[in-house]
């Protein structure tokens, strides 16, 4: 994609593109950029695209100007992603758990590693107007009677299945401590789910909000668009859900706040339409080459009356996408942890044993990449093993060497370029120097 659109680019918009594509430490960063040079290069291959187009109205250009979205009308299009971050609270909890591992590994080196958190919650009326929230505040420091009650906790050699609950002004969580060690964002967590109350004080809302003004200079006769990508957003990723309000009536769901936008802006906004990564929901949908459900991009429209139906455009775009690896929560956590950093192991295909005739035509279709993250020392013959052989499952390449079998044949067998992997075949056949001598 962006050996593609580089001859388009402006300079400075390519270096800023890099920039964010590149930050492996900041998911906020990485992951939009990742969405927005996909969108781009996609609507790209419609044709006519201008990218920041210098003779915009003013100095905030919309991301692309294309005449092909809509044939003969010229569309202005924003680009925007978001996520849970706001309605999560994930980053306060976050913010507590590392205080209280602190805290922990003081009174006891290592401790805070294997700790997990789960914070309560409350609801109610104010006002008239209903609320609830996570009782994790936002920049809670922690008190010196806490620290205390948790190293006392941690110091007191109770069993592992023992749990401590603290409490602040705020602040309500019990803290329990695992067997194993925890990975950062999964040790916390909260009955309350990622969740608005407001049609209108919400992210969301606020997002399309700044978005609509990179759209103010737009001639009356372009159409106004706001593309917007899910990176980790249950509220995109439940829209088209019969569930998508959790079934109450309290809160609001992305498709009641979308529309809300676009009924408000209408003069402002002409369309909003939603990208969001899912996978088939049936019981009998397509796999893949590994038996994981297949992924495709679910695309929601928002229009008005200037633009009330879909142009056939947007099917073109989505099927112009590759197919997503994970929905957007999944490659949030996986971002985290660091698995599509250049350096990391690699995303593998999987192995398949094949067999034909019994022993004169085996072979096994093995991931390449895993291999070579082996033979790079990324990866531990452990760890190798664990892959090779989940579940404690049987080596099938010694079973195959003490039946006599060894590798008789190889060869490259190229994936999707997507894949980020590729089948090395291995072919085995009978070989009279690795089994006992008989007689035919």
């Amino acid at each position: 994609m962006l050996d593609q659109l580089a001859p388009t680019l402006d300079p400075q918009k390519g270096r800023d593109l890099l920039r964010r594509l590149n930050d492996t430490k900041y998911v906020a960063q990485a992951l939009p950029a990742e969405m927005e040079l996909a969108l781009v290069w996609a609507t790209g291959r419609l044709g006519g695209l201008e990218i920041e187009p210098e003779w915009w109205g003013d100095q905030k250009r919309p991301d692309i100007v294309t005449d092909r979205l809509v044939p003969g009308r010229e569309a202005a299009i924003e680009i925007a992603a978001t996520n849970d971050n706001a309605i999560s609270g994930e980053e306060e909890m976050d913010a507590i758990a590392r205080q209280m591992s602190a805290a922990a590994n003081e009174a006891e080196k290592g401790s805070g590693n294997f700790l997990y958190f789960s914070f309560a919650e409350e609801s109610g009326f104010e006002r008239g107007q209903y609320f609830r929230k996570r009782m994790a505040p936002k920049n809670y420091e922690l008190r010196e009677h806490i620290k205390q009650a948790l190293a006392q906790w941690v110091s007191s050699g109770r069993s592992l299945t023992q749990r401590i609950r603290l409490s602040d002004a705020g602040l309500d969580v019990t803290v329990e401590r695992k067997s194993y060690r925890q990975t950062r964002y999964h040790n916390i967590h909260s009955s309350m789910p990622p969740e608005t109350h407001s049609l209108e004080g919400n992210p969301l809302f606020g997002l399309l909000r700044r978005k609509k003004r990179q759209l103010k200079a737009a001639h009356a006769d372009t159409l106004r668009v706001i593309f917007v990508a899910d990176v980790g957003s249950t509220l995109l990723r439940r829209i088209g859900e019969g569930r998508e309000t959790y079934g109450s009536q309290l809160t609001f769901s992305g498709s009641q706040i979308i529309s809300h936008f676009v009924a408000k802006y209408s003069e402002e906004v002409d369309a909003i339409v939603v990208f969001s990564p899912c996978k088939d929901s049936s019981g009998f949908g397509e796999t893949d080459i590994i038996g994981r459900k297949r992924r495709r991009w679910n695309v929601s429209f928002f229009g008005t009356s200037k633009l009330p139906d879909p142009p056939p455009a947007l099917e073109e775009i989505a099927s112009s996408l590759p197919a997503p690896h994970y929905e957007g929560y999944q490659a949030r956590s996986l971002f985290r942890q660091g698995s599509f950093q250049p350096n990391s192991r690699g995303q593998y295909l999987g192995m398949t044993i094949k067999s034909t005739t019994g022993k004169d035509d085996l072979r096994i279709e093995f991931p390449a990449r895993m291999l070579l993250d082996l033979l790079a020392g990324r990866m531990t013959e452990k760890q190798f093993r664990l892959l090779l052989e989940p579940n404690n499952s049987r080596n099938i390449f010694e079973h195959w060497l003490s039946r006599g079998l060894t590798i008789s044949g190889a060869e490259m067998a190229p994936r999707d370029l997507d894949e980020d992997d590729d089948h090395l075949i291995l072919y085995f056949s009978d070989d009279p120097s690795a089994r006992p001598f008989v007689l035919p």
